[in-house]
Order: C-alpha cells, then sequence, then structure tokens
C-alpha cells in the first residue's frame, strides 16, 4: 500500500525520480518524537518581543482573533497602586437606602432599628420608631402588611425577611417621647385618624402647635371605628392612643368642620391639615342597590355587634376591605360567604389569608346586574342567593368638607409633593389623596408635617433624594439559610444583612492582599474605613467581599481625585 502510493505521491510532486530509492524496504527507518532535552531550545524573548513577534504575529493584531480582542496591549511591568491604578474601591456607607426602608411607605428606618438592637439599645430604636410613627405596636406589629418585608433582600434568595412586627411590638409598649415646649407655628388639623395624628404628632416633635378637630366620638379614625377586633388587640391601640394624648393635648372631637369653616379658620392658623379620610362610600349604580350595606357601614356596626348577617353572605368587592367584611361575617355568625369581582381580587397578605382561613370564597369576573331580595344577579342572569349583601369597591372623599380654593380631581383632594394643596395655606394627607394602606397615610402626615415645619421655620423643604442600594451588592452568603422562624428582636437583628450601612465586621481590612484598609474612629460611636492608595492595588477583594454592600470598585479618573 505505502509503495503503491508513494509512485503516486512522487509523481504529482514531479519528483519521480526518487522512486527507485525511496522503495528500499531496508532503509525504511522508524521515527520517533524527540524528548524535551533533545529539543532545540526556543530563543529567550522579552514579553514585548514575544507580543510582538508571536502573538501579534499569530493571534493578535495581524493574526486569526485580532479583529476580536481590544484589550490594552501597552504592557505594564508591575501591580500599579496610587495614581496609575485602573480601578479604586470607594467606602459607600449610607449612600444608598436599604430596599427595606425603600419600601415602607411611612419611611421607618427598619435596618437602623436592627443595628440599635444589635448594639443593645432598644429603648434607642423605640424612640427612632416613634420618631416616623405614633403608631408602631398597632400598625407596624399588627395591621401593615408589611411591605418592608416583602422588600426585604433576604427574600431574592428564597431566605426568610426578618420580622418587623417583633420590633413593632416592642415599639407599641415604649413610653412617650418628651418633647420641647411649643415655640414655633400653629396648625390645623381636621380629621384625628393615622394620618391626622401623625402630622400633629411630628409638628409637635418639631415644637409646632397642632390642633385636631375631628368628627367622630373618638379619635383613631378607621382604626377605631371599622378595623375587625381581631385584627389588633384592642388593648394595644388604646395604648397607643394614650400615649398620643399626652402630647397632643388640644383635640377637638364631634366637630364637622366643612370647607367654608375651614376658610375661616385660616385667619387663625398658620397653616391647615386636611385628614378628613374618604369617609362617603361608593354604591354600584344598579337596581337595588339601597338593599346593601355599604363596607365601612357594616365594620362600624360589626365593631358594635350591632348587625345581623344570616347564614348567606355576598361580598360585592374582594379588596382587603372585602376580606375584613368576610372575616366579621363568619365572626357574626355567616356560614356562607361568596366575595365577587369583576377583575381578579386584588386583596393580599393577612386579610386575605384570614378570608381564607374561615371559608370564603372567591370568585371572578362577575358582573352585577342587579341587587334583588334573593341576593345578587348577575348580568349573565344568574342569581347568588344571599341574606346580606355587602358592597366594598371603596369610598371616596366628602366634598362638603373641602374648601373651593381647594382643587380635586376622580373625587380626590390634588396636592404637590409636599402634599400642598392649590391652597398653599392647606395640606392634605392620607386617603382625601390617594386611597393606600395605613403606614400610606402615616407617611404622608409625616412629609406634610416635615414640609409645614420648614416652612415656619424658614427652611426650604427638602426630601430623601437617594436611591435604593442594587441587591446584588449584597452578600447574603454569611447568613444561615436554615433560619426559618426568628423567636425575639435580638434573633431578627443579628440576621438582618444591613443592607447599604457598614456592620463594622472587618472583613474588608482582613481581606485585603495589601493591607491597605484601616478602620479610622470617629468620635465616640462612628468610624470610618480608610483606603491608603499607596497600598491599594485596586483588585476589588473588599467590593467582592462585602456582605453590606458597602464598597464600590469604580474606575480611576487622577483628575478628579
Amino acid at each position: 500500500w505505502l509503495i503503491k502510493n508513494l509512485h503516486t505521491f512522487l509523481e504529482k510532486i514531479n519528483r519521480a525520480d526518487l522512486i527507485e530509492r525511496l522503495s528500499k524496504r531496508e532503509e525504511w527507518q522508524l521515527l520517533k518524537a524527540r524528548s524535551p532535552f533533545e529539543r532545540k531550545p526556543l530563543p529567550k524573548r522579552t514579553m514585548e518581543q514575544f507580543r510582538d513577534e508571536i502573538w501579534d504575529r499569530e493571534l493578535g493584531k495581524g493574526g486569526i482573533i485580532g479583529d476580536l480582542t481590544s484589550f490594552e496591549r501597552e504592557p505594564i511591568p508591575l501591580i500599579a497602586t496610587g495614581e496609575l491604578r485602573r480601578f479604586v474601591p470607594v467606602w459607600e456607607n449610607k449612600k444608598y437606602i436599604p430596599p427595606c426602608e425603600a419600601s415602607c411607605p411611612a419611611g421607618l428606618p427598619v435596618q437602623e432599628l436592627w443595628r440599635l438592637i444589635r448594639e443593645g439599645r432598644a429603648d434607642e430604636a423605640a424612640d427612632v420608631a416613634l420618631a416616623y410613627t405614633p403608631f408602631p405596636g398597632t400598625v407596624c406589629g399588627h395591621l401593615c402588611p408589611h411591605v418592608c418585608m416583602v422588600g426585604c433582600t433576604r427574600t431574592q434568595v428564597n431566605m426568610n425577611p426578618v420580622d418587623i412586627t417583633l420590633m413593632g411590638k416592642k415599639g407599641g409598649e415604649a413610653e412617650a417621647p418628651k418633647f420641647p415646649d411649643v415655640t414655633g407655628g400653629k396648625v390645623a388639623i381636621i380629621g384625628g385618624g393615622p394620618a391626622g395624628i401623625s402630622a400633629a404628632w411630628q409638628l409637635r416633635r418639631k415644637g409646632h402647635e397642632a390642633v385636631i378637630y375631628d368628627l367622630a366620638d373618638r379619635q383613631g379614625g378607621k382604626v377605631s371605628s371599622a378595623v375587625p377586633k381581631t385584627r389588633v388587640p384592642r388593648e394595644v391601640f388604646n395604648r397607643e392612643l394614650e400615649r398620643a394624648k399626652k402630647v397632643l393635648p388640644t383635640i377637638h372631637l364631634q366637630q364637622r368642620i366643612t370647607g367654608e369653616e375651614i376658610e375661616r379658620l385660616k385667619a387663625d392658623y398658620d397653616f391647615i391639615i386636611l385628614a378628613v379620610g374618604a369617609q362617603k362610600p361608593r354604591m354600584l349604580p344598579v337596581p337595588g342597590k339601597e338593599k346593601a350595606i355599604p363596607a365601612l357601614e357594616f365594620l362600624f356596626k360589626s365593631k358594635e355587634d350591632k348587625v345581623k348577617v344570616g347564614k348567606r353572605v355576598v361580598i360585592i368587592g374582594a379588596g382587603n376591605v372585602g376580606c375584613d367584611v368576610a372575616t366579621e361575617a363568619h365572626r357574626l355568625g355567616a356560614e356562607d360567604i361568596l366575595l365577587i369581582d369583576i377583575q381578579e381580587p386584588a386583596s393580599f397578605g393577612k386579610e386575605r389569608q384570614e378570608a381564607e382561613a374561615i371559608g370564603a370564597r372567591f370568585r371572578w369576573p362577575c358582573f352585577t346586574k342587579a341587587i334583588t331580595e334573593e341576593g345578587v344577579e348577575l348580568t349573565t342572569g344568574e342569581v347568588i342567593p344571599a341574606d346580606t349583601v355587602v358592597v366594598a369597591i371603596g369610598d371616596e372623599l366628602d366634598s362638603d368638607l373641602i374648601p373651593k380654593t381647594v382643587a380635586t380631581e376622580k373625587g380626590f383632594v390634588i396636592v404637590n409633593e409636599l402634599y400642598q394643596t392649590t391652597d398653599s395655606q392647606i395640606f392634605a394627607v392620607g386617603d382625601a389623596v390617594k386611597l393606600g394602606l395605613l403606614t400610606d397615610a402615616i407617611g404622608s402626615g409625616r412629609k406634610a408635617a416635615e414640609a409645614i415645619s420648614d416652612m415656619l421655620t424658614g427652611r426650604r423643604p427638602k426630601g430623601d433624594t437617594r436611591e435604593m442600594i442594587d441587591y446584588s451588592r449584597v452578600k447574603l452568603e454569611y447568613f444561615d439559610p436554615r433560619k426559618f422562624d426568628f423567636t425575639s428582636a435580638e434573633d431578627c437583628a443579628t440576621s438582618c444583612a444591613s443592607c447599604g450601612a457598614c456592620r463594622d465586621c472587618g472583613l474588608c481590612a482582613a481581606i485585603c492582599p495589601q493591607g491597605a484598609i484601616t478602620r479610622k474612629a470617629l468620635g465616640e460611636t462612628d468610624f470610618e474605613m480608610v483606603v491608603d492608595g499607596d497600598k491599594c492595588i485596586g483588585c476589588g477583594f473588599c467590593a467582592d467581599a462585602c456582605p453590606c454592600g458597602i464598597w464600590a470598585l469604580v474606575e480611576n479618573d487622577p483628575m478628579v481625585a
């Protein structure tokens, strides 16, 4: 085979004259590879020569992958420090808002509370909570759907969020803080619900007089009159109301202040805050609507056990208020409870869970044609039997309570980012502006009060312009993923990732290969981590290892430095 094909090969290369010589089998030799010691030594080259003569010629600039490479070709024969570093680490402590705080409509600094508890300063943590809300026990401990926990970084990797309810209950038991004497302005607040009390509480914290006017015979708004007893222990809310009364002594109850009377009040007060809520129920424009009971009225009466529901209850509107109606109807003896809606129900959290737990059913889409003696007639012709029909499709503003100088749109007061209305002397907060959570009402009351305080003291109002920290910066590898249950506030505090705020763990200093990071004390408790640029090589180990996401590795710009 070899000799036959050798003829063909030699003819093709025009060397047929070699056939006789190469065909002598006795002269053939067995070939084998040279050992490393037999090979010709490679010439010694500098890195620059290798790049020019080998890399660029065969692969790089003019080679087969030259069009795919864009790296820096200038050789640097050392690891750079100082101004020559390509990247530098920056300690961005508290530059960004943690996800829990960013998620909370009341702006509660949840992470700061856990830090204080970690340091054994639980009383100070309670004081910080009371600086943001007069109702930490009622709202954070019981009624809130805890959107801060939904936003918790731990949930991004299927870890249980730290439990804010434990901190909320501690705050609910705290004593009233000492407020400064009244030396500032005078503000009237129309409405004694969570939004109004929150605004008054914040104004008193800053030394201003706050006078509350409320239509009801007891302050507290819907929490007092409509929230079911099962949602929050009465003693918890009563204790927090009493705490508020100690610092807000001027409360006028059972006074309906109309829009015209508010115009007259403007002469006696520096500012007025409308916290009148949404007390006017929305009803379906269908025949027989008078046979149904509005959800708010139902909840008012059920709280005093003054309503009979029968065995079958149909609730039109399957939001969280509808779920509250369902649980109350069950408590009052209803056996068959159905919530219907025109779309997938918007209910969520504890309200939805508790409604499902008592056996309430949900059905959608359902369009109501009429309310009859037999129950609810749908547009399909079906009649859903009911002894009691409750309409829970929301509430709206009572226009009689709004001055003519204040503009409204779609049934709510128009405000700017400071909650100031079209009348510069009047602010509006809570459900009067937009239906929302209790934390929305408390947060709007605080922000309006802060803006008013700034105006009264000659400062320009400004909000928090920080952005939320990116989840990817926080390293949760340092926390036990098997931790599912939290039994104490201290337990929660140690499990908090402290997103964006340094926990002073020293990991960055320990891991730095050059020992370039040191801790610098600032006073008795504060500190900062300092980078020695003459030692730092810009490797990024600190940024990659930091559990809290404090360090950022940025491109070096000597001109900026």
